[in-house]
């Protein structure tokens, strides 16, 4: 079946196989293949998680890091970064304003780091928050490689997701983007994995697309790898550089800017016609290189937005990539304007539902427009 023939007939609703050179080429192809591609992923999504769009708020909550991945503007050697850890009085204050402002899905993330004040503080962070909001609210860890009993802990203190994003499938990549000191292991990272889904995590991942000496082929890969491993949710983004990195020198390798924005978009559509019921992020990188990488993202499928909580002073130094967009405005502000921009494209936010991915739960979304009978003044509910 054609490619063309194929993305028809699952807008309609019907079954066609992609497989990996089907991937691949539509990652390959011109602009043509776009219209038909968004649409097929649009009626996917409709069909099974709605027009929902969720929010998480973001704390970053620490810049250091102990890894040294090339393409990273927090890795270790960057010794220009000034450096910062957030204390829980501050993280548990940023966490407040987002529920003050109707949040009940927060993201904690940092560098990779491992040692006991740590994991103690995290621990703390989950402790109180579920002493304080119980089962009305979810916390999300991307915190980087964690050894299963420091997963053990964190789960029992109330962690119920994890994002570990892989970047790339491919172990060749791999090695070309993390240097070889003991720290950076391929397998290391796919087994902390295995120990979320074993731990019975919600457990997420994603890729980085657009980096130096990445194919077509590798990304296909990523996709069915992702499928294959059962993540619920993604959170995958274009490449940025950064002066700072080592990958900064081959940045002339990699495609051009507009291309890693069209390759994203096509990566979250194809990845949402493999993995119907899993939550996908809008996610900042994307919205960094484009001013409507919100509405692109949704459209291509994604089902979820991330604002930032950080105090302002910290965000400039959470500095994965050069232009990271920075909004200093109110929470409410921002969920104001997002609000508007999502229902002029006909999506729905949705900040007051903890939005579990229906691939971990498999129960059907309930959810309904705020400010509609039932809904809007039911912060306890859960679904």
């Amino acid at each position: 079946m054609l490619l063309e023939e194929g993305l028809a007939v699952i807008e309609g609703g019907g079954e066609a196989v992609l497989g990996r050179d089907d991937l691949a080429d539509c990652l390959r192809r011109g602009p043509s293949v776009d219209e038909p591609l968004f649409r097929a992923a649009s009626a996917v999504l409709s069909r099974t998680v709605g027009p929902w769009v969720f929010v998480r708020g973001i704390v970053e909550m620490t810049n250091a890091c102990r890894k040294n991945c090339y393409y990273c503007g927090l890795r270790s050697d960057h010794s220009a970064l000034p450096r910062y850890s957030m204390p829980f009085e501050e993280i548990a204050a940023a966490i407040e304003s987002g529920w003050a402002a109707g949040l009940r899905s927060f993201l904690l993330q940092s560098g990779e780091l491992l040692g006991e004040p740590h994991i103690a503080l995290v621990e703390k962070v989950l402790r109180w928050a579920d002493e304080s909001w119980g089962d009305s609210v979810r916390m999300v860890l991307s915190t980087g490689e964690l050894p299963r009993a420091a997963l053990e802990r964190l789960k029992a203190a109330g962690g119920g997701r994890y994002l570990l994003r892989i970047e790339t499938s491919d172990p060749v990549l791999y090695a070309k983007l993390h240097p070889r000191d003991g720290l950076h292991r391929f397998e290391e990272r796919i087994q902390c994995l295995r120990n979320l889904r074993k731990g019975g995590w919600q457990a997420g991942s994603g890729v980085l697309i657009g980096v130096p000496w990445q194919t077509e082929e590798s990304l296909a890969g990523d996709l069915l790898f992702l499928r294959d491993f059962g993540i619920d949710m993604c959170g995958m983004g274009p490449w940025i550089e950064h002066s700072g990195t080592p990958l900064y020198a081959s940045r002339h390798e990699a495609p051009s800017r507009e291309r890693r924005v069209s390759l994203t978009l096509r990566m979250i559509a194809l990845l949402r016609i493999l993995m119907p019921d899993i939550n996908m992020s809008a996610t900042t990188a994307l919205q960094t290189l484009t001013p409507t990488g919100l509405e692109r993202g949704l459209a291509a499928g994604a089902n979820v937005f991330m604002p930032n909580l950080t105090p302002t002073r910290y965000r400039l130094d959470y500095n994965l990539y050069e232009g990271k967009t920075v909004v200093p405005d109110r929470i409410e502000d921002v969920l104001d304007r997002m609000s508007a921009r999502c229902a002029a494209m006909g999506r729905t936010v949705v900040p007051g539902e903890v939005g579990d991915p229906l691939h971990f739960t498999k129960a059907p979304p309930v959810y309904s427009p705020p400010g509609e009978e039932g809904v809007g003044d039911h912060d306890d509910q859960v679904h």
